[in-house]
Parts: structure tokens; sequence; C-alpha cells
């Protein structure tokens, strides 16, 4: 049997994800036990698979090899304040997890504004470009007007200092509230397009990986015995689901 596996641990590889990909897309037609099983199965190997990352990349890189081969003992206190976290779990000694917690937080938060700062405000003072210039052309203007007209049209839209009673406020809010709508939708769609290229994945998964196989063993009857039977069991069992819709969206019989 490990011969076997060794031998046809390719095959196998690609047999296990031509069925995990048809299992989980099955829930394009209707969510069913199949598709659940899949997703638990999916959900365990992403966390088990997580747990050896946060080990081999994380915990024994930079916080048990400098403790035990680099004689680094005070990374032992990092297991205690660690420890803390799952005092949550105790009615009694709770606040011990809050105040790891609350550590950090304030931790993240401190890390995130610096990562504002270095990231984001360059980004806004390279976006003040100037108007005129004697290297801009005249496309490099109307990009930069287009760019102020939007940023202080969205902005408008936000400032509720007072109320919205002037003509021109009134007007940039609205066109404001449209680019906004246009900068969602374009992030929308690039989401969209995110799930899309997975998709696309899989299906050249299929098509150039997958197929191959199928054509190499579907010379052997018994292959394509199995095939077959698998086919009418799935359509027997569409063919159930649809029955028993029918029969709960008209009860009566008619």
């Amino acid at each position: 049997m490990a011969d076997w596996l060794s031998a046809n641990v390719k095959s196998i590889s690609i047999w296990c994800g031509a069925v995990s990909t048809f299992a989980i897309y099955s829930v394009l037609y209707a969510e069913n036990r199949l598709y659940r099983l899949f997703e638990h199965i999916f959900i365990g190997l992403a966390a088990g698979f997580g747990v050896y990352i946060t080990w081999s990349q994380v915990l024994a890189p930079k916080w048990w090899q400098p403790m035990v081969l680099k004689g680094h003992w005070y990374w032992a206190f990092a297991a205690v304040l660690g420890s803390m976290f799952y005092f949550m779990y105790s009615r009694k000694h709770a606040w011990i997890s809050r105040v790891i917690f609350g550590l950090f937080m304030g931790l993240s938060a401190g890390l995130m504004f610096r990562d504002l700062y270095e990231i984001y405000f360059p980004q806004m003072g390279a976006s003040m470009k100037p108007l005129l210039g004697k290297s801009m052309s005249v496309w490099a203007t109307l990009n930069v007007i287009v760019f102020y007209v939007i940023l202080l049209c969205s902005m408008s839209y936000f400032f509720f200092s007072f109320e919205h009673a002037n003509p021109v406020i009134k007007r940039s809010a609205a066109a404001g509230r449209w680019f906004l709508m246009i900068g969602f939708g374009a992030i929308f769609g690039s989401t969209v397009m995110g799930r899309m290229t997975l998709f696309i994945g899989r299906v050249n998964f299929l098509l150039n990986d997958w197929r191959p196989e199928v054509a190499t063993v579907w010379r052997y009857p018994s292959f394509k015995a199995a095939t077959i039977a698998i086919a009418f069991i799935c359509l027997a069992l569409i063919g159930r689901h649809l029955w028993f819709h029918h029969r709960m969206q008209h009860p009566s019989g008619e």
C-alpha cells in the first residue's frame, strides 16, 4: 500500500483536488451535506496548517530557539504573558486576561498609527500636486483638476457642521455622494474579480491537470462503471431534491 501511494501521489493529489473543487462548488446549486463535509475538512486543514506555520515560522525561530539554543532565558516571560490570554475562560480570574488584552490593544493601536503615518501621510502629501508647472502637460493639469474636484466634493458630503442649504455646498455634496458610490462600486468590482480569479484558477486546474488524469484512467472498465454509477446517483439526488421542493411549494398536490 505504501509503495502504491508513493508511486501515485501526484495522481491522488490531483483527484483529491478535483473532488474537493466539485464538492465546494456544489453549494452553487444548493447547500448540501457534501458541501458541509468538505467545508469542515477545509476549515480543519486550514487550522492545522495555521498551527504548523505559527510554530515553524514564528514560535520556533523567534522564541524557542533563541531561548534554548542561544541562552536568551528572558524569553521565558513571553510564555507567561501568552498564558494570560487563557484566563478569559475563567470567571474568577478573567481580569488577568483583560490586562494582557489591553496591553496588546494599546501596542496594536500604536503600531497602526505608525503605519498610518509612514505609509498614508506621504501618499496624501504626494497627492497634493500643483496645477501648473513647466514640465506638466495639459492632460496632467486636467488630471490634477479632476482629482481636486472629486476630493472637495467628497469632503463636502461629510461636512456636517452646518446645514447643506447653500446651493454650491448642496450640489457639491450630491456630486460627492456619486463619486463615493463610484469608488465603492470599483472596490466591490475588484472584490468580485478576486473571486473570479480563484474560480478561473480552479477551472484551469480541472482542464489542464485533472482532465489528462481522467483520460488516462478512462480506459479501465471499472472506472467507467463507477463514473456512470456516481452520475446516476447525483441525478437521483437532484431529482429527489426537486421533488421535495415541489411538494413543499405545492402541499395539496396541485
